[in-house]
């Protein structure tokens, strides 16, 4: 075998002098059944000379990919130096990965023990941090200031829970506007009235919604009410989080004892529901398949609004109305904003959080992270189409190493946007998963049951208007703020 010389341990300080709590003694290696493991170990390294450092992650694909390419550079560089290895496997999913750790901390079994490095939203390490304060590594403590001002200060604050920083950013996406820019240009074209700038508020986005629909249904003469929707929303509960925020509810706080106390503002979130939920019932938003970007691909709508991510899977060919597949370029845009509120969007990305082990092994599992987020941020990010997470931005050099135009013009835009908006993170209290998928699942029934319900005043004969002025909205309004409700008091 080759052998890894092994660094001195002031080697791998990174500016911490001693962890506490770790634990001592040799480390039993972690069974992962049915795990994948990191292809970056193509070099064999002698177990009794090279520090091993362990990372959980639930990346599948291309980007695990990606990320197998850097740990074997690591491993073969400054690793190789360090006498560490760093060993990567995915968990499969995000469920599964906080299944994982929730059975390594709170389970019976002794048969795996904890990585060192994990893959982390704030949601799945809070109720560590209440339980088993002393598992994780308190990074305000050992991390250089030097480092920690190299984040993204509002991705940095993503990671700090009561007070203490448990969580450091890999890499980040927002949400933005997505459009069919090829269909777009064709409705501009023919409604001159209406120009892209509509786009940036929620209330000129539903008047250029309304006028294509309009357009489309004229295409259909004698059949009133039968035009196409313009766009749709992915995430349903993001939208929730983001426009709570925009206009000033925090959803919710914690009291003295840490219990989570709801602070849902009913007029506001019928406000945000009514934003949504009318222009929908009226067929000027929509949504048929799974995801948007499937609705875009058939041509249901002409855009959505999704992950700024998600643009590396938008398509790139759309269904004509022979059902043949037409190339199309892509248009992004900024998230609209709601007239009269603070510009507002979600930010989203898992950061990584450290299970505290021995001194050595914390210290060498802080060095790859800084590696990994601030010396190869940008080359992560990119690869997996996310925005780096440093504060820097991009230079002219970075941009031109992204062949793909869509990719460089979703990181330019939502950069931009995170630079000027107020940004905003999901639910991060213990089962907030359940409560996230119930307020998600209850707006898109609302919605299902909304549309079908206006389209049933229609097939009577209904006009438009009278149909709208049957839907009783304020009445649906109310409903939902008492559905959201009991989904937080459950």
């Amino acid at each position: 075998m080759r052998r890894l010389r092994m660094a001195s341990v002031t080697a791998l300080c990174i500016g911490a002098a001693v962890l506490a709590g770790g634990c001592a003694g040799e480390n039993k290696k972690a069974e992962i059944p049915q795990a994948e493991v990191s292809s970056a170990l193509t070099e064999e390294n002698d177990s009794d000379t090279a520090m091993t450092i362990e990372f959980w992650h639930y990346y599948n694909d291309a980007q695990k990919q990606h990320l197998d390419q850097l740990i074997k550079e690591y491993n073969g560089t400054l690793g190789l130096e360090r006498g560490v290895v760093v060993e990567a496997y995915s968990q499969g999913s995000i469920a599964d990965l906080t299944n994982k750790i929730d059975l390594v901390l709170n389970g019976t079994t002794n048969d795996v023990e904890m990585a060192n490095i994990v893959l982390a939203y704030r949601d799945m390490v809070v109720n560590t941090v209440k339980l088993h304060p002393d598992r994780l590594v308190e990074l305000g403590s050992v991390v250089p200031e030097a480092d920690l001002a190299q984040y993204n200060q509002a991705y940095l604050n993503e990671g700090y829970i009561d007070g203490k920083l448990y969580i450091l950013p890999v890499a980040k996406s927002t949400e933005l506007l997505l459009m069919n820019q090829t269909r777009l240009d064709e409705f501009l074209e023919a409604n001159p009235q209406y120009r892209e700038a509509n786009m940036e508020s929620w209330e000129g986005l539903e008047r250029m919604a309304e006028g294509y629909f309009q357009w489309t249904d004229s295409m259909t003469p004698g059949t009133d009410g039968d035009g196409s929707p313009f766009i749709g929303v992915d995430n349903l509960a993001n939208y929730f989080v983001a426009m709570n925020h925009a206009m000033g509810s925090d959803i919710y706080h914690y009291d003295e004892s840490g219990t989570m106390v709801p602070d849902l503002d009913e007029g506001i979130i019928e406000k945000l529901f009514l934003n949504y939920y009318e222009p929908f019932t009226k067929g000027y938003y929509g949504a048929k398949g799974r995801y948007r970007s499937d609705d875009v691909k058939q041509s249901y709508l002409a855009g959505c609004i999704g992950s700024s991510s998600s643009v590396l899977y938008f398509p790139e060919e759309v269904a004509d109305s022979q059902g043949n597949m037409v190339p199309v370029t892509t248009g992004v845009y900024q998230y609209p904003v709601m007239e009269g509120t603070t510009p507002t969007a979600i930010q989203q990305g898992a950061g990584v959080a450290v299970f505290n082990r021995s001194d050595e092994e914390n210290r060498a599992a802080l060095d790859f992270i800084r590696w990994l987020t601030i010396d190869k941020g940008f080359e992560l990010a990119a690869s997996m189409s996310y925005m780096p997470v440093d504060h820097n931005g991009m230079t002219e050099e970075q941009k031109q190493q992204i062949d793909d135009a869509r990719v460089l013009n979703g990181i330019e835009t939502g950069l931009k946007q995170s630079n000027s908006y107020q940004m905003v993170y999901g639910f991060d209290f213990e089962n907030s998963y359940d409560v996230r998928t119930g307020v998600d699942a209850c707006f898109g029934e609302a919605l299902s049951q909304g549309r079908m319900e206006f389209e049933e005043y229609l097939a009577r004969g209904m006009s438009m208007d009278e149909a709208a002025a049957s839907m009783d909205y304020g009445s649906k309004a109310e409903a939902f703020y008492e559905q959201v409700k009991a989904i937080f008091e459950e």
